[in-house]
């Protein structure tokens, strides 16, 4: 047992029946790691009886806190506002579905007293997802690689252990859209961080919510707001455009001074002026996808809390 106090946020949606099954595995994990311990369950709108669970666990256990979003903010910004509400001197991250086995905690804070402030579980075996979700993970993974430079050898899942100071950097966040790889990365050095293999179970009730909107909403959060890669390919995709408009201009010009004006080029005119209007009307939504989210950043909170219990 260690003296440092944990932390053990939750992210919470539609899974009342797995929450009394979860407590039952982290309380003894935790009790015989440190004397001082709390579960911060983040219920992200659930509207179906949820918070009756949790607030279930609370009367037993006031170690159990408890936060309720007004509404659906998605995973990665429950997680965010479970890390900035956490005063353990290890902060845990993991799933309500016992997907990700408590029992694995000690193995995390052992990784962590190494020397690291951030530990990922890497998923032994593969994760027990769908197909298509696990192949959609692997994009993400892959996007995260290229955009915010996540070594190839790191692994990302949402069972993690953090450092205080680690969890304090990620708390100061303040966009309205969280990517936790991105926050990640931004807020701890690439060689403070690890991974540990780490189990992955199947799931115990229900279906995963991940949809694919879900998952490309996810993909849009890593692309726009955290970083700039999506205006740098408009902005070539423009010069492309603008160097074959020259070149096709120069043709035309070269054409009518040899063989003279004819009618026959009028649809290579409108074929043109089509398909420079299209990339005019995809790089206008591009920027107003940027314009837009701004402004949804300078006036929307990423926690709309609506009930605490701390």
């Amino acid at each position: 047992m260690t003296n440092a106090s944990i932390s053990v946020v939750v992210p919470v949606f539609r899974s009342g029946a797995t929450l009394p099954a979860l407590y039952a595995r982290l309380e003894p994990v935790l009790s015989a790691c440190a004397s001082d311990w709390e579960i911060i369950l983040v219920d992200d709108a659930s509207n179906d009886g949820t918070f009756g669970a949790m607030a279930e666990l609370h009367q037993r256990d006031s170690r159990v806190k408890l936060v309720r979003f007004s509404r659906n903010m998605g995973q990665h910004n429950a997680v965010l506002c479970g890390i900035g509400r956490s005063r353990g001197d290890y902060v845990v991250t993991l799933d309500d579905d016992l997907q990700n086995p408590p029992e694995e905690i000690p193995r995390f804070i052992a990784k962590i007293d190494e020397g690291f402030d951030l530990v990922i579980g890497r998923i032994d075996g593969g994760k027990k997802h769908a197909l298509h979700r696990n192949l959609s993970s692997g994009l993400l993974q892959l996007l995260v690689t290229r955009v915010i430079g996540k070594p190839s050898h790191i692994s990302l899942s949402s069972y993690r252990c953090m450092t205080r100071r680690a969890a304090d950097a990620m708390a100061e966040y303040a966009g309205a859209h969280v990517y936790m790889p991105a926050v990640m990365f931004n807020a701890v050095p690439i060689e403070r961080i690890d991974n540990l293999l780490v189990a992955h179970h199947e799931r115990q009730h229900g279906r995963s919510t991940y949809t694919l909107r879900k998952l490309v909403r996810l993909a849009s959060y890593l692309l726009i707001n955290h970083s700039s890669t999506p205006l740098r390919m408009v902005t070539m995709w423009g010069l492309l455009l603008s160097i074959i408009s020259l070149v096709f201009a120069g043709y035309v010009v070269l054409d009518v001074l040899a063989n003279g004006s004819t009618v026959a080029g009028w649809p290579s005119l409108v074929v043109l002026i089509s398909f420079l209007s299209g990339n005019i009307m995809f790089c206008m939504g591009v920027l107003g996808e940027y314009i837009g989210r701004l402004v949804q950043a300078s006036g929307a909170s990423p926690f709309p809390v609506f009930e605490e219990r701390l």
